[in-house]
């Protein structure tokens, strides 16, 4: 009975202490106001089934979707809550589980729990180099493409993000990193298989992992069976995955399938897909990043799961370079970095911190400055990061499109179809009415690729500068049947006299066909 009391109780002390540093984690790097624009496609689906607004009259909330089970999470969430609340939730708990894994990995190496010190200077250097404060400072003083310097891939990509998505769901590759070096041979497969559930994206980095794996199992326990068996376990746990993934993503016609891999490469995904597009000193810099972390843990298991991983992302990444091959480039064979790059860093901490503790023999006098300045760190990285949260939030209340979006919030009917500039892409989340096409929310299939695409041109017709704008809108609203348009009001391309105005302000005006006037 004591002892279970006692497990109880550490269970108990160990999940409080997860929550809270989690919850210091969120708010230090500082996440974006939901909803944000880089959220619409992957919340449409899912907040069209739930009921949200009128979306489930949307055109891309029909199309077959990539990840159905984010889908169903946000699905699920909204059903239930009524509130985006809970997303924050989600966010912070992986990043909880992001924090943990990194920290347990590097206790492993540097024996961070030797003093309560040293894991408090490397939990203050590890958050400053996640935190909204030096995304700042880089994007202020250096650069924009520097912003995520130290914990993001290349191409813009990235594990942790400023919105949650499913790509956040990447850190679970971490756990599994961490699970494996713990010898958890079989539970390291699970959290793979999660991120790949989440995002089909991590299929290759999922794949590379597996085969690192499988590497360390036969050269440490010389057991080629039990190696296969784990690749064997991976394949299973992952296929159903694998199988939609290629289900959503194959078209019998090769002619249409090259043309919408053409559209996706070089019209919606250059910044993530072609590598002339993000080889800049950024790259250099996280290289020499991660060469240093290698360096550093050359004789580890760690050392080996990253090689080989860095190796395999090398070799993938050179064959797309010399074949110009459109398929390899818009599967990112890059992706994996956003794994590979904050590893890198945060060996880098843990190996200094360690270093410096060592070096200064740690005095209690010593001792307790260093903790002292770890604190005060931490906690004003918080407040750094609660006041980049306000300001994100003011800056999207104060957003020339959000009385327009509120107006058309609270009038609008099942019928109404809206068309919008291409780049105003929180207008659905914010709204809840269809529109008939924005930039960032594309399909994944081929034909439904091309319908987004032909949609764009569409719009770009009157958008930008058409010399008969009421030819154009009255074309459009036959063709697809849009009942009001957005404008800018200082756009004078776009003005339609033959067309009512249901709203108007400084910035925007709303005109209805007739048949759908107000």
């Amino acid at each position: 009975m004591v002892i279970r009391r006692v497990l109880k109780r550490e269970w108990l002390i160990g999940l409080v202490s997860f929550l809270a540093w989690s919850l210091v984690f969120g708010m230090i790097y500082a996440q974006s106001p939901l909803y944000t624009s880089n959220q619409n496609a992957y919340f449409l689906h899912g907040l069209a089934e739930a009921g949200f607004g009128n979306l489930s009259h949307d055109w891309l909330a029909t199309r077959q979707e990539s990840m159905p089970v984010f889908s169903w999470l946000v699905y699920i969430t909204y059903t239930i809550f009524h509130s985006k609340a809970p997303f924050y939730l989600y966010y912070v708990l992986l990043m909880g589980v992001y924090l943990f894994s990194m920290y347990g990995i590097m206790d492993m190496f540097f024996d961070l729990r030797k003093s309560k010190t040293r894991t408090l200077l490397f939990l203050a250097l590890f958050l400053a180099a996640h935190s909204a404060a030096l995304r700042f400072i880089f994007s202020r003083l250096v650069s924009a493409d520097s912003t995520f310097l130290l914990e993001g891939g290349v191409a813009g990509q990235r594990i942790l993000g400023q919105v949650f998505q499913p790509s956040t769901f990447g850190v679970l590759l971490v756990l599994s990193i961490y699970l494996f070096l713990r010898k958890k041979y079989l539970w390291s497969l699970v959290p793979i298989a999660a991120a790949i559930y989440f995002h089909p994206v991590y299929l290759l980095g999922g794949a590379m992992l597996t085969l690192a794996y499988m590497w360390i199992i036969f050269r440490t326990e010389h057991n080629l069976k039990r190696a296969l068996l784990l690749g064997t376990a991976s394949l299973l746990l992952v296929a159903p995955a694998l199988i939609y993934t290629i289900f959503v993503f194959s078209d019998p016609l090769p002619k249409l399938a090259q043309e919408a891999l053409d559209i996706l490469v070089n019209f919606r995904n250059p910044q993530h897909a072609l590598v002339s597009s993000w080889l800049n000193w950024t790259v250099l810099v996280q290289s020499l990043v991660l060469l240093i972390g290698l360096i550093i843990v050359r004789k580890t298991k760690l050392f080996t799961i990253l090689l080989i991983v860095t190796s395999g992302m090398l070799i993938l990444t050179i064959i797309q370079i010399l074949t110009g091959n459109q398929w390899l480039a818009l599967i990112f064979p890059w992706r994996v970095s956003v794994l590979l790059v904050p590893m890198g860093t945060t060996i880098v901490i843990a190996w200094c911190v360690t270093k410096f503790l060592d070096l200064i023999k740690q005095p209690l006098r010593t001792d307790r400055w260093v903790a002292l300045f770890s604190l005060l760190v931490i906690a004003g990285l918080m407040i750094v990061g609660a006041l980049r949260f306000q300001i994100e939030s003011a800056r999207q209340l104060a957003n020339p499109a959000r009385p327009m979006m509120n107006y058309v919030a609270a009038h609008n009917s099942n019928t109404d179809l809206y068309m919008v500039p291409s780049k105003m892409e929180d207008f659905r989340l914010v709204t809840g009415v269809p529109v008939l096409v924005d930039f960032k929310s594309a399909p994944d299939r081929d034909a439904d690729v091309m319908e987004w695409y032909d949609r764009l041109q569409w719009i770009s017709w009157f958008y930008n500068g058409n010399d008969y704008p009421c030819k154009a809108l009255n074309d459009i609203a036959t063709r697809y049947g849009v009942t009001h348009v957005v404008v800018e009001r200082h756009d004078t391309h776009t003005v339609c006299r033959s067309l009512q105005i249901v709203y108007q302000d400084a910035s925007y005006r709303i005109y209805a066909f007739p048949t759908q006037s107000q």
